[in-house]
């Protein structure tokens, strides 16, 4: 999907669940480390803002952080019909095909 698309999402969600970054960093403290620790959370919130903003934050984070947002009481309330899309590789397909099918998927995304 890419890294652009998937900071825009988080952005849009957060602000669909009146979540600030500092909540929202909170939420993903805790689910990371199963603790409530006020200055780690402070400083991942300053990390997590940071990551919203790079071109080159790994897709893998912002995954996790989706996922953290799609398991929300109040994203599930929302009833957003949204789907987390995943990719499952596959041998019947060539690497060609994958290509096509990566390309016309970011074209969409646009």
């Amino acid at each position: 999907m890419g890294t652009e698309v998937k900071q825009k999402q988080i952005k849009e969600l957060l602000q669909k669940l009146n979540l600030s970054i500092n909540k929202f960093a909170g939420l993903v403290y805790e689910e990371l480390y199963g603790d409530f620790d006020e200055v780690g959370e402070q400083k991942f919130a300053e990390k997590i803002k940071k990551q919203l903003k790079r071109e080159t934050t790994k897709e893998e984070v912002l995954d996790l952080y989706l996922d953290i947002l799609a398991e929300q009481p109040s994203y599930q309330a929302l009833n957003l019909d949204n789907v987390r899309s995943q990719y499952v590789n596959h041998r019947c397909l060539n690497d060609d095909i994958t290509m096509s099918l990566t390309e016309l998927s970011s074209e969409l995304d646009n």
